[in-house]
C-alpha cells in the first residue's frame, strides 16, 4: 500500500506541474491523487457477492469559534463549509475533529485558549455532509462539564455520532459505530494532550491516549464491527516530524486490530505511513480555523495548507488511498480547492515528509 500511496503522490504532483506550466496557476481546480481506471468489458456478475466497499473522507482541525462565529451569523451555519462541499460530500463517512465545546454556559478552565461555539451552529456540519466527530481532543473540555454535556446534547440533536468523550470514562471510550454497505465501522478517538477534564468512573471528560485503554478498546471493537478507525489527538504543536508517543500510540492502534489511525493536533500536515496492513496520518493539520493573512505571515503556509485525505476499504483491507489538497484562505478564513500552485507545494510537501528513514 506504501508503494501505492507514494506512486499517487508523484502523479499528482507531474499532474499539478504539468497543469501550472500549462498556464492554469490561477486556478482553483486542485488535482486529486485519484487514478483512472481504464473501462473494461463487462464480466458476468459473479456467484458470491464481494464485501462492501466503503470509502471514508477525513480531514483535520475544525474549529468554529472566535471570527468563525461572526462569520456564520452573517453568511450562516454552512460558510465555513461552503468552498469544499463536495469534497465533504463525495465520501460514504465524512469525519473531522471538532476542536471546541458547543456551549454557551460555563466558565473557561485555566489554559492558553478556550474554543466554544453556540450550539445551533452543529447543525452545519451536519449539512455540510459531515457524519462522525471526533472529541477526544484538548478543547472539547475547555468549558467544563457543563461545556461537555451541551456538546454531546448539541450533537445529537443533529443526529452526528461522535466519540472520544462522555459524562464518563466508559461513554468516552465507547466507539461510534457507523453501517455502510454491510460494513461495520467502529470510530474511537483519544487524546494524550494536557487537559482539565480526562474522563473518569463517575467524571465527564475525553478520552486518554495510552497504549493500554487504545489496544483494549480497539480489541472490543473488533469483536462487533468489521473495521476500526482510531483518532489520535497527540504530538508537538507546527512540527512536521509526528513524536516518538505519536508513532508508538498509532503502532498500538494498528498492531490491536484497527486498520486506520488518523491524527490531530500539530496543526500542519505529517506524514502519511502504511504499518502492520493498515494506514496512520500522523496529522491531517488544519482544516477550519479562522486563520487570516497576519497568521500567513506569522506562521507561514504550512499551517494554511492541508488535504481531504480519501480512504477506500473492504473487510479484506484498504484498497484505495488518495489526497485533494486544500487551501484555508486567509481573506474568508475558511477552506477551498488549493491553487495549481498551493497544490503543488502541498503534494510536493506530503512526498518530502515521505516515511521514515529506513523504510
Amino acid at each position: 500500500m506504501l508503494t501505492r500511496l507514494a506512486f499517487l503522490l508523484a502523479l499528482a504532483l507531474a499532474f499539478a506541474v504539468l497543469a501550472t506550466a500549462c498556464g492554469g496557476g490561477d486556478s482553483e481546480q486542485a488535482p486529486s491523487t485519484a487514478v483512472q481506471t481504464p473501462t473494461t468489458e463487462a464480466q458476468p456478475t459473479p456467484t458470491v457477492t464481494p464485501d462492501g466497499v466503503v470509502t471514508i473522507a477525513a480531514v483535520g482541525d475544525v474549529m468554529l469559534a472566535r471570527d468563525l462565529i461572526t462569520l456564520m451569523d452573517e453568511h450562516g451555519p454552512l460558510y465555513p463549509y461552503e468552498r469544499v462541499l463536495d469534497l465533504l460530500r463525495d465520501a460514504d463517512i465524512t469525519i473531522v475533529n471538532l476542536e471546541g465545546a458547543l456551549t454557551e454556559r460555563g466558565l473557561p478552565v485555566e489554559k492558553l485558549y478556550n474554543f466554544r461555539t453556540p450550539p445551533r451552529f452543529a447543525a452545519g456540519l451536519t449539512e455540510a455532509g459531515i457524519d462522525v466527530v471526533t472529541l477526544g481532543n484538548n478543547h472539547t473540555a475547555d468549558y467544563g462539564v457543563v461545556g461537555v454535556q451541551d456538546t454531546l446534547a448539541a450533537l445529537d440533536d443533529v443526529g452526528l455520532l461522535y466519540s472520544g468523550a462522555g459524562m464518563d470514562e466508559a461513554a468516552a471510550r465507547a466507539p461510534a459505530i457507523v453501517e455502510v454497505e454491510g460494513l461495520r465501522i467502529a470510530f474511537l478517538s483519544y487524546t494524550d494532550q494536557l487537559v482539565n477534564m480526562f474522563a473518569g468512573l463517575y467524571q465527564a471528560g475525553v478520552a486518554y491516549a495510552d497504549v493500554a485503554s487504545i489496544t483494549e478498546d480497539v480489541g472490543a471493537a473488533r469483536l462487533v464491527a468489521d473495521v476500526v478507525v482510531v483518532s489520535i489527538h497527540s504530538g508537538k504543536e507546527y512540527v512536521d516530524e509526528p513524536t516518538a508517543v505519536q508513532q508508538e500510540l498509532a503502532h498500538a492502534a494498528i498492531d490491536a486490530g484497527a486498520l486506520l489511525v488518523l491524527g490531530h493536533h500539530p496543526h500542519t500536515l505529517q506524514r502519511l505511513e502504511e504499518y502492520g496492513g493498515g494506514l496512520i496520518a500522523y496529522s491531517l493539520g488544519n482544516f477550519i480555523f479562522d486563520l487570516d493573512a497576519e497568521d500567513l505571515e506569522s506562521l507561514g503556509p504550512r499551517a494554511f495548507e492541508t488535504v481531504v485525505l480519501y480512504v477506500t476499504l473492504t473487510r479484506g483491507g484498504i484498497v484505495d488511498v488518495r489526497t485533494v489538497p486544500v487551501f484555508i484562505d486567509p481573506f474568508e478564513n475558511r477552506p477551498r480547492l488549493a491553487t495549481d500552485d498551493e497544490a503543488v507545494a502541498i503534494l510536493r510537501r506530503l512526498g518530502e515528509l515521505g516515511a521514515p528513514a529506513g523504510e
